[in-house]
């Protein structure tokens, strides 16, 4: 029952992500810091590095899901154990 990505989808995403934040800095590295007419006032630079550091926050919040996702796998497991340690250490009353 879990909700969201497949491990393997969000892998995939992982991946694409990391990739693409690397390809953002090196665009940004050689790009001018010179503003363009019709840029709204800020440079590719600039740019670049608003993109980068957009996807940077969308895989942060991909990998913090997977953490969260992983505690409630474990949470569950937990509790089951608790259930079953529970009905069968119960002595008659």
């Amino acid at each position: 029952m879990q909700k969201g990505l497949s491990p393997d989808v969000r892998s995939r995403l992982v991946t694409m992500l990391v990739e693409a934040i690397e390809e953002t800095a090196k665009l940004a590295k050689t790009s001018r810091k010179r503003v363009t007419p019709g840029g709204g006032g800020i440079s590719r630079k600039e740019r670049w590095y608003q993109l980068m550091g957009y996807l940077a926050q969308v895989l942060d919040g991909v990998l913090k899901n997977l953490d969260l996702d992983g505690v409630k796998v474990k949470m569950d497991q937990i509790e089951a154990t608790l259930d079953e340690l529970q009905r069968t250490t119960q002595t008659p009353g």
